[in-house]
């Protein structure tokens, strides 16, 4: 049976901006970021040594990945969208962008040492590909980052390679 493999890719956005205050503004030329400020990461029980700008994980084939992305401010000060991915290796299918409607539970304000909450519906996305076979494979993501504004610092990419294993 297949299962969902949700990774969560982290940006220190702030980083970025700071480090490259000359990024492109063009999406097909995107600014090369250094790696180190970006953050990958699954289920423990799915992680083969630890997370990080690589990830080495267990699936089988036609397994679900599923990547989501977000700043570590949580998209507060600067938000950051993956648009391209880029491969040329079977490894897994090409991803695809899934939108979708959802709910967030959200604490009432006032609500100090109490379980209370409210909802607010949102548009849900995230990134999605089916595991062909187990191997290496080296990709490139290319993403936006946003200020608060929505304004755009630039466009850039990294390019990770994921690991997948056969899980038990």
């Amino acid at each position: 049976m297949s299962e969902f493999i949700n990774v969560l890719i982290a940006f220190d956005a702030s980083s970025i901006a700071e480090r490259y205050p000359d990024a492109s503004k063009d999406p097909e030329s995107p600014t090369q970021v250094d790696q180190s400020l970006i953050y990958m990461t699954t289920r423990q029980d799915h992680v083969i040594g630890t997370s990080g700008a690589e990830l080495n994980f267990r699936a089988n084939p036609r397994d679900i990945i599923r990547w989501r992305e977000t700043t570590l401010s949580l998209n507060s000060e600067y938000s950051a969208l993956l648009y391209r991915y880029v491969s040329y290796d079977p490894l897994i299918s090409k991803p695809r962008v899934v939108i979708s409607d959802g709910t967030y539970p959200l604490p009432k304000e006032g609500a100090t040492d109490q379980p209370d909450f409210g909802t607010q519906d949102y548009e849900d996305h995230y990134w999605e590909a089916d595991v062909n076979k187990v191997g290496q494979v080296t990709y490139h993501f290319y993403f936006q980052l946003l200020d608060s504004g929505q304004e755009l610092v630039g466009y850039f990419q990294w390019d990770p390679f994921i690991t997948i294993e056969k899980r038990s």
